[in-house]
């Protein structure tokens, strides 16, 4: 998808639906309008932005104009998740959008995603090559922490999932925690770090209320869960506050495996190993599904979060090694949590 017009401002961006219209404009000297043209909702969706004294950077670019080589160079220079493709990255952010409660009733959600789009726009398993001592021993972890988790599991993937969110939300309300008290500490604005993370965490625990309402943890598994949530969580506030790098790159590929263990639930069910039973109603009601929707499309939701998890943490890991920590953080193509403060 080509974007001609690129708006990069600090103001309160909303989605509105409008009929007609240009696919791409500027509004006035107070704001900017991206418009983003959807066939299948036939109609336009637009992300308007406007605050006094504005700070706006707009540049055009004709594609057609552009080599190859220019092409691939604009993209890795303006691009802060160039580790996945830009239509998976405009994918993600959709369906991550989908269930964002909103305030203001006024917005409007994106359209929803079809099939195809989450199984072959986002069902590309992205990986971050590790680059230096920190990432492989992130990702060295994370391999050992795979082993133990598929052995015990095996083919049970319902149950998987289950075991999974219970602790698969603690990072995001350890690393909100400790910006949060960063901000208290230096008396300074948090620059919008705080809210997604928390977001984050509650998405995960929305996944578990989900799963329970598909399958039952035996008494084992009821446990595993006492002991893993407390190790987990006392190891990974350790990490945070030693290596808040470490602890991102950490979470992006334990995302990484959550999307691979999302994939082999999804084929579980293709083979009938798993029953296509229909979606639970707190599923339908999240993620804004039709009422005859099954447990395949819950699953191909929840793993297209983890996608966003992923790449996002990928993201945060960046900029901490980069030293962009009081700057707000990238966030993925019209993502609405650009919003929060």
């Amino acid at each position: 998808m080509n974007r001609l017009t690129r708006a990069l401002v600090s103001a309160p961006q909303t989605w509105t639906r409008v009929s007609g219209g240009a696919n791409v404009g500027f509004a006035g000297l107070r704001g900017v309008s991206r418009y983003w043209n959807n066939a299948q909702a036939g109609g336009h969706y637009v992300l308007r932005a406007s605050a006094p004294a504005m700070r706006t950077q707009m540049f055009a670019t004709s594609a057609e104009k552009m080599s190859d080589e220019e092409k691939a160079q604009h993209v890795r220079r303006d691009r802060a998740y160039d580790w996945i493709t830009e239509e998976a990255e405009i994918l993600i952010a959709r369906a991550y959008n989908r269930h964002k409660p909103l305030g203001d009733k006024s917005q409007s959600y994106p359209p929803a995603l079809s099939v195809e789009d989450l199984e072959r726009g986002i069902g590309q398993p992205f990986h971050y090559a590790p680059k230096n001592i920190i990432d492989r021993a992130s990702y060295g972890l994370m391999k050992v922490l795979r082993v133990f988790v598929h052995g015990f599991f095996r083919e049970k993937y319902d149950h998987h999932a289950v075991v999974l969110e219970t602790v698969a939300a603690v990072p995001g309300i350890v690393a909100a925690f400790h910006r949060h008290m960063r901000s208290l500490r230096r008396m300074q604005r948090d620059h919008g770090w705080i809210n997604p993370l928390q977001e984050e965490a509650e998405n995960e625990r929305m996944h578990l209320l989900i799963w329970m309402k598909v399958c039952q943890p035996s008494y084992l598994e009821r446990l595993l869960v006492l002991a893993a949530q407390g190790v987990y969580t006392l190891f990974y506030m350790s990490l945070y506050f030693t290596s808040p790098r470490a602890a991102h790159r950490l979470v992006g590929y334990l995302e990484e495996e959550a999307f691979a263990a999302y994939t082999q639930y999804l084929q579980a069910i293709d083979a009938g190993k798993i029953e296509n039973k229909p979606a639970p109603d707190i599923a339908i009601e999240y993620y804004r599904l039709p009422l005859d929707a099954k447990l395949r499309d819950v699953v191909l939701h929840v793993r297209a979060d983890e996608c966003m998890h992923r790449d996002f943490n990928h993201a945060l890991a960046n900029a901490y090694h980069a030293g962009n920590i009081d700057a707000r953080p990238q966030f993925m193509g019209d993502d609405m949590r650009e919003n929060m403060k």
